[in-house]
């Protein structure tokens, strides 16, 4: 979307009465009378937004080549503007500023507030003859600047004018040639030092074996790191392990499981019998159904009444006897209360059993089809009706305990169900999976089978651990170089406790030469471990700076040849830009006569027509050319930052006649529109009326007008 600024608050100072605080719109129009606070409002954006002083378009304060171009008060407010990265960014009195965002990769440059600013109608470009001049031009469609500012950093003559060959550099024996040829000089000094040294038997055996003895060394500690970070990876390993181990079923809970695998299948046997019992109780509820029946029927006559013999009469005044007698023994005598009681009972008994009953008189074919039945069904006879009463209580009797049978069949099944469920949970909560009950036995032993080998695992990785003899906060969790080999371990340091006995022999034969590798290097030392690694230090120094001399002068020589190349092309590359349709397009949309432009040979703008005619820039009227400079600062900015942004215009065409002004607004209405947001400031009610037509007609709701009073 561009740089747009998305609200503007300036506290109250100078001739602005109250505070502004402002969210503009796309096109923005603030109209004003003089003291109304109009150009204090543009200043104080001006302030906040950029740089303001020394080597800037905005004076401050008078000087023997400039006038100040805004006054030097500080307002005092912030300005929040999008666009320039994530969220949005608040300029505010003493913060940061536009141009700071130059090297951000907002492609922002140092002249940017010349090209976002018109101040108080001045809509020249710089103070040139023509109002744009040879720097502008150069600085934002050839790249002036930066092939000047490339050039700065070459400041020898002599590397400029440097003849490179394939094998030498001619040049004068000044700055960087000079110091050049130093180095090689040096180069060669401390190189034959080397050779005198390595040429000594002693000494080059010596730096051998350093050199074999470091090698060594540093292998060992390789190992050494291999061996703390291998302990580290089974100490890893092992907890590993023992975390899995906590994470699997306890052994007793196992057992437990088990248990309750075995009470479910016990429990299901069970209920397997009972269902079998039950299978088989079919004609034994149909006897029973039927014997109720026949009793029924049996005794639904009316009985014929007998006298009651003598042996009831008895047995009924012994039982008025007895009664009383259980009562009151209980209160004294336990014994006689029992047999008071057990003569009671046998008494009732007697009286029951000899009492005569009325026999229903049943029709002689009805009786023999129950007899018939009975005896089918049962294969006895039924000779009175005590049979049939037995027989009865007995099925009677069967009948409750398959009752029984059925209520416990039912609690089984409830019991097993629930049993089922439990197991089920457990297993789930064990493994995350539905087992099924065949596979209960195989997975508990499965589990086991695991914690076995973990077990195992963890007693191996253990003992290996133990082997490495590496305490734990020893132990280096990065990887190292080499894989841990404790053989080659053991061999290394054979070959370290060697190599050191051999050194140790060498050192006598060394003191001759220290001191010419002490004066060479500079360092006053007695070790000639110390003394060889400076000279090698020395060497490569000296060399390192040989290389950097000439790859200076190389490189500056060849910079500087490609920017003589590049400016004999800027001229060109100029004209070209002058001619694209970025620069040519808005030139004309807002003057709608000029087609083209051209520079001249003292870097002056020449403006030319579809007919050929060419006018110099700065023979154009102040309103023709006001024109032109409002197209050039649209279109150098476009191309400067290669996105849109915002325009500050406070009266830029009050100097252009009414025909020009339609143009001209119509131009803004056009960048409006192309994505760019404009603040137009005037005290020209024909100007506003111009914005208030176009901006409600073009720009509807993205138009914001606001008036002074």
């Amino acid at each position: 979307m561009g740089i747009r600024i998305e609200r503007i608050s300036i506290n109250r100072g100078g001739p602005l009465s109250q505070d502004f605080n402002f969210e503009p719109g796309r096109l923005n129009l603030i109209y004003g009378r003089n003291e109304t606070g109009k150009t204090y409002i543009v200043e104080a954006i001006i302030n906040l937004l950029f740089r303001t002083g020394r080597n800037t378009p905005w004076i401050l304060k008078r000087t023997k080549s400039q006038e100040p171009t805004i006054r030097k008060w500080k307002p005092r407010g912030k300005i929040t503007v999008s666009g320039l990265e994530d969220g949005t960014t608040v300029f505010a009195s003493g913060g940061g500023k536009l141009e700071d965002f130059r090297n951000s990769g907002r492609g922002l440059t140092d002249e940017l507030s010349r090209l976002m600013v018109i101040r108080a109608g001045d809509s020249r470009l710089s103070a040139s003859g023509d109002g744009v001049g040879d720097d502008i031009l150069r600085t934002y469609l050839s790249g002036k600047g930066i092939l000047d500012e490339v050039e700065k950093n070459i400041k020898q003559e002599t590397v400029k004018k440097a003849i490179i060959s394939s094998s030498a550099i001619e040049a004068d024996q000044k700055g960087l040639i000079d110091d050049r040829l130093k180095a090689l000089k040096k180069v060669k000094h401390l190189e034959e030092l080397q050779i005198e040294v390595d040429e000594n038997a002693s000494l080059a055996t010596i730096n051998h074996l350093e050199k074999t003895r470091r090698n060594i060394d540093g292998q060992l500690r390789e190992l050494e790191d291999a061996r703390k970070h291998r302990a580290f990876k089974l100490n890893e390993e092992l907890r590993k392990f023992e975390l899995e181990l906590e994470g699997l079923t306890s052994e007793s809970a196992l057992i437990d499981l088990g248990t309750d695998i075995s009470l479910f299948r016990a429990k299901l046997k069970n209920l397997n019998k009972i269902e079998d019992k039950l299978d088989n109780s079919g004609d034994e509820e149909d006897n029973f159904n039927w014997v109720k029946k026949a009793r029924e029927e049996y005794f639904s006559y009316p009985e014929i009444p007998k006298k009651e013999s003598s042996m009831n009469s008895i047995c009924l005044l012994l039982l008025y006897l007895f009664i009383p007698t259980t009562v009151a023994a209980g209160f004294f005598s336990k014994p006689l209360m029992i047999f008071s009681a057990i003569g009671a009972l046998v008494c009732l008994f007697i009286r029951n059993r000899n009492k005569i009953e009325s026999i229903p008189p049943l029709t002689e074919l009805h009786q023999s089809k129950l007899e018939d039945e009975f005896k089918r069904r049962f294969q006895s006879e039924l000779t009175d009706s005590a049979v049939l009463q037995v027989k009865c209580q007995k099925l009677e009797t069967e009948h409750i305990q398959f009752e029984n049978l059925r209520d416990n069949s039912k609690q089984l099944k409830l019991d097993i169900e629930t049993k089922r469920e439990s197991i089920q949970s457990q297993f789930h909560v064990i493994t995350g999976e539905e087992i099924s009950a065949e596979d209960w036995d195989s997975r508990i032993e499965d589990i086991r089978n695991t914690r076995k080998e973990i077990q195992e695992a963890i007693l191996s990785l253990s003992g290996v651990l133990s082997s490495l003899n590496i305490s734990s906060d020893s132990y280096l969790s990065e990887p190292a170089l080499v894989e841990w080999d404790q053989k080659r371990y053991l061999i290394l340091g054979d070959e370290l406790e060697s190599v050191s006995k051999d050194l140790e022999l060498e050192k006598h034969n060394i003191e001759t030469l220290k001191t010419k590798i002490s004066v060479a290097t500079g360092l006053s030392s007695q070790d000639i471990r110390q003394l060889l690694t400076a000279l090698e230090d020395r060497i490569e120094t000296a060399e390192n700076a040989y290389k950097d001399f000439t790859a200076r002068i190389l490189a500056e020589n060849a910079v500087y040849k490609t920017i003589c190349e590049y400016r004999s092309l800027e001229n060109a590359s100029l004209e070209e830009a002058l001619e694209s349709v970025e620069v040519v397009s808005p030139l004309y949309q807002v003057t709608g006569h000029y087609t083209g432009l051209k520079m001249d040979s003292d870097g002056y703008l020449i403006l030319t027509t579809a007919e050929g005619e060419e006018f110099p820039l700065e023979q154009l009227s102040t309103g023709a050319a006001e024109q032109v400079y409002v197209a050039l600062r649209t279109a150098f900015a476009e191309l400067s930052m290669g996105e849109t942004a915002f325009l500050i215009l406070d009266d830029a065409f009050q100097h252009s006649d009414w025909d020009r002004r339609k143009y001209l607004v119509d131009h803004v209405i056009g960048l409006v529109n192309n994505g760019w947001q404009v603040f137009y400031f005037t005290m020209d009610d024909h100007l506003q009326k111009l914005f208030d037509k176009s901006g409600r007609e073009f720009i509807q709701a993205e138009y914001k007008s606001i008036s002074l009073i």
